[in-house]
């Protein structure tokens, strides 16, 4: 296999613009001020606008930078090249490497490449950066028949600045379409310019770093270069749960590799209320014998007797429709359940399989006081929630035996997550929900496996998923690759979101493993990390996330026409065509079309006088949702009753 080196050509002029998103000067023809000439391309990692000079941004190249040219990928740029920090570079590809030449920037957003176009992911979550754009989002793509290569910017900077001072920091700032161009999500690329594909959303979140930054700052956002024909909306959050939108409602076009600065007003926050919908809450909360570890007590405002009326205090201001609880003990469920009217919960504890609150006696005979037992609780607030049927799988290769744990798990203790199918009583809709708790060690991938072939198997309904869970693992780790493909995070799809740390450990660590997925469900309104102390006090060492979803608007799947034709077919006798159609969503008509005759019973009932040799059935089917599916099949009649043949008719076309 030949190594070839190509130089690649990039023009990129970045030019600041009026904070009204007017543009001073336009670059126009190589050799003019501001241009920097790319003699390679590289993946994003630390590719940065440089300082501001006159009217132009420099942009330079970091290490770990990348492209993909005819679908292969190139070396990345080492720590220690000689480019890294410089607008000129050199790449190199391995294998067969043909003209004509199609390739994209940066190499991590381009896919399914194939006979000349490819799909390339914009980032639903931007990284935020006061002086540069996260280079993941930075889109070029171009094509040619010759060497050098030549790269043409696919996207706009807008720099947002948000003056003023406030007691919270910044949060996150999500950028949004008002009309209906897509900024993220999917596109299809021939290498010549990017069209939103199905999936691609009108907006893009900014997050900032843990604890936020200081209002006064910049963030640059990333957006395709289009016309925005009904303006676009920012909406400022700070860390205190307060936010405010800003928008520019005329049309503005955003021209390929140009930033537009932009300036907000001061930050002063609206009305921002919780969405109607069903909540859901995830809380890992810190198994309350913790406070008995001679090792590393919870004492103080850790220990679960100090903190449970904190705990209240949270869940009596929310009031979440379903809250799963991890870790949860027998005293601190019943705690909860007293602290928190309303409630009423499923939960059995790890090692012996008995409900969490009862004493864990057989019979009344054996006693057993569930000391230092936990469970994967499940409560639900009856008002809104109907429990059907439930059960709890054990992370082992035998996940129906109370205490069983796969051999991967070395400290021998099991761990358990909790299903149930839930009906949310306003909209009478049913869902199935799984609380989950995976374990540190490397049985991982296994417990990803076992809870999606329960959600398999005990969802026979097909019907919308909600898991919440603490997962053990950051997003976007490979072992929940199976899981992240098959299902959306909420952190990243709700309309209203944040990212912030999940596990911190009293306020001294930071890590994001606490996660909502969902499936079959088309709206998540909100995400929230509530990284409030409640009394002064931290509920947990995990902050609490809730999502809040519109399951009134159920995605079903697309309904599927089918049908079975008459067995052994009699001319002058009745014949009974029989409807297979499926839709998770229900069939709401039929039509058929039986060579000319029409019906639109779901199993007409037919007396065929005339032969028919192939001739053309088609059935087509609308569900509930409006959604239409057509089937067709072959159908020949020429037998008489007594079996022979009828041959004074002559089949014909259905259609021309």
């Amino acid at each position: 296999m030949r190594k070839t080196i190509l130089f690649a050509a990039a023009v990129i002029a970045m030019l600041s613009c009026s904070k009204q998103l007017k543009e001073r000067e336009e670059f126009s023809e190589p050799g003019e001020g501001g241009i920097h000439v790319l003699e390679a391309v590289i993946m994003p990692v630390k590719t940065y606008l440089g300082d501001k000079t006159g009217s132009s941004y420099p942009n330079y190249w970091g290490a770990g930078d990348a492209v993909s040219v005819n679908g292969l990928v190139s070396d990345a740029l080492a720590e220690d090249s000689e480019y890294a920090g410089t607008d000129k570079a050199t790449f190199t590809v391995e294998g067969v490497l043909n003209a004509p030449y199609r390739y994209a920037y940066p190499a991590s957003a381009v896919s399914s490449y194939s006979n000349g176009s490819a799909t390339i992911t914009l980032p639903k979550v931007q990284q935020w950066s006061s002086t540069s754009y996260d280079p993941a989002a930075f889109i070029m793509v171009g094509s040619s028949t010759s060497l050098p290569l030549s790269f043409s910017p696919q996207m706009s900077v807008v720099k947002l600045t948000m003056p003023g001072s406030y007691d919270a920091k910044i949060a996150s700032v999500m950028f949004e379409s008002l009309g209906t161009e897509k900024v993220s999500g999917a596109f299809t690329t021939d290498f010549s310019g990017l069209t939103a594909a199905s999936g691609a959303s009108s907006h893009v979140n900014l997050f900032a770093p843990q604890e936020g930054v200081n209002f006064g700052s910049s963030v640059f956002v990333l957006i395709p270069a289009q016309t925005y024909a009904s303006g676009m909306r920012f909406t400022i959050r700070a860390t205190d749960g307060t936010s405010m939108p800003y928008s520019t409602t005329s049309s503005f076009t955003a021209r390929a590799g140009t930033v537009y600065t932009l300036t907000a007003k001061n930050y002063a926050p609206v009305a921002d209320p919780e969405p109607d919908g069903l909540m859901v809450m995830s809380s890992n909360v810190r198994f309350a014998s913790a406070r008995d570890k001679t090792s590393n007590p919870d004492t103080g405002d850790r220990d679960w007797t100090n903190r449970k009326s904190a705990y209240y205090a949270m869940v009596n201001n929310y009031r979440p429709a379903v809250i799963g609880l991890q870790e949860a003990e027998k005293e601190q469920v019943k705690d909860i359940l007293a602290g928190c009217s309303g409630y009423s919960h499923y939960g059995l504890g790890r090692k012996n399989g008995n409900d969490i609150v009862s004493d864990g006696s057989f019979l009344g005979l054996i006693g057993g006081t569930q000391s230092g037992e936990e469970s994967q609780t499940i409560l639900y607030r009856t008002d809104l929630i109907t429990l059907g049927d439930h059960g709890t799988v054990w992370h082992s290769n035998t996940p129906n035996s109370a205490g069983s744990y796969f051999p991967e798990m070395t400290d021998k203790v099991p761990q358990t997550s909790t299903w149930a199918i839930l009906t949310y009583k306003p909209t009478n809709t049913q869902f199935f929900y799984m609380n989950v708790h995976l374990s540190l060690y490397d049985s991982r991938p296994k417990e990803i496996t076992l809870i999606m072939n329960t959600v398999s198997s005990k969802n026979t309904g097909n019907l919308p998923v909600i898991m919440t869970g603490d997962w053990n693992l950051m997003e976007g780790d490979s072992w929940l690759g199976p899981l992240e493909n098959a299902y959306s995070n909420a952190r990243h799809t709700a309309q209203r979101t944040d990212y912030f740390e999940t596990y911190h450990w009293w306020g001294t660590k930071s890590k994001i493993i606490d996660h909502i997925y969902y499936g079959g469900i088309g709206n998540c309104y909100l995400y929230r990390t509530d990284k409030r102390k409640w009394n002064n006090k931290y509920v947990s060492d995990h902050y609490p996330v809730y999502a809040v979803f519109d399951l009134g608007s159920t995605v079903h799947s697309l309904p599927t026409a089918d049908f079975d034709l008459p067995a052994n077919p009699v001319l002058g006798e009745p014949v009974t065509f029989t409807d297979r159609s499926v839709s998770d969503a229900g069939i709401a008509t039929w039509s058929w079309d039986i060579n000319g005759i029409r019906s639109t019973a779901q199993n007409p009932q037919v007396t065929i006088s005339t032969v028919m040799t192939n001739a053309t059935v088609t059935l087509t089917v609308v569900d509930n949702e409006g959604r239409k599916a057509s089937a067709s099949k072959l159908f020949t009649i020429n037998q008489m009753a007594g079996g022979s043949s009828h041959e004074d008719y002559e089949a014909y076309e259905l259609f021309d």
